[in-house]
């Protein structure tokens, strides 16, 4: 069974634009087999807070999205992304924090697959202890990778994925776009579903579907020319995704 990784990065809480989707697909041995990853424009005015996590401004998405095209809106693209996982005969996708992420989807599209939380599915595992009473805290990605691919009780990862780690590296400047979280919860996954397949739990799952709203101020089209050819994290972004693709099997 083939597996897939996905997340997004928004411009905003429920309810507002996702700015970038990324998908990792790999096997069961670890080897990953294709990649999904574009940029979007919001359909309301750019939140600061926002990008304050993940970097992309109007203008950043407006120079990734020459390197990298797709229909301006996530919300006219994510049929696209379900041919992909279809392509790829995609069996269950993990989410971190799968809640938040699916509400950006259509219902269709939520129920075309399965899905397995991570955050949740591995709660227990981490045993990340709240400050306060006995119960443990949802681990952020982060933390889920500290526990399950770095820390002392570490699992080793299939030998197809020991390789790619070494090949992609630690990563870049700008490590929360989508992209890179999904390369950092393959790295996870596909050590539990070495070690521990019986945590990862694939079931259909629905929630109700916030989609952008369009009353708000529109986002202008930023001309290439206002984007610094300099800017290091367009840079770092295209490097990455490219040393990700580097390593597809069978490309």
């Amino acid at each position: 069974m083939n597996v897939a990784v996905f997340d997004l990065e928004t411009n905003g809480m429920a309810g507002a634009s996702a700015v970038s989707a990324s998908s990792i697909v790999f096997d069961t041995g670890g080897a990953i087999l294709d990649v999904f990853n574009r940029f979007y424009l919001p359909s309301e005015r750019i939140d600061p807070q926002a990008v304050r996590v993940h970097g992309l401004t109007l203008e950043r998405l407006a120079a990734l999205r020459e390197h990298i095209p797709s229909t301006p809106y996530f919300a006219e693209d994510w049929p696209d992304l379900l041919d992909f996982w279809e392509k790829w005969s995609v069996g269950g996708v993990v989410v971190h924090n799968l809640s938040f992420d699916a509400a950006f989807l259509p219902e269709i599209a939520q129920s075309a697959v399965r899905w397995w939380c991570s955050m949740k599915g591995l709660t227990a595992y981490c045993a990340i202890p709240k400050r306060f009473g006995r119960a443990f805290k949802w681990p952020r990605l982060g933390e889920a990778a500290d526990v399950v691919c770095n820390g002392p009780n570490a699992l080793s990862p299939p030998e197809a994925a020991a390789s790619i780690e070494n090949s992609v590296g630690e990563g870049f400047a700008q490590p929360h776009v989508s992209l890179f979280d999904c390369f950092e919860l393959y790295r996870v996954v596909s050590r539990v579903y070495l070690h521990h397949r019986d945590l990862i739990k694939f079931e259909p799952f629905t929630v109700p579907f916030c989609p952008p709203s369009r009353q708000k101020a529109g986002a202008a089209y930023v001309a290439a020319e206002s984007v610094s050819r300099e800017d290091p994290f367009i840079s770092d972004v295209l490097a990455y995704e490219q040393k990700v693709r580097s390593v597809i099997s069978n490309k």
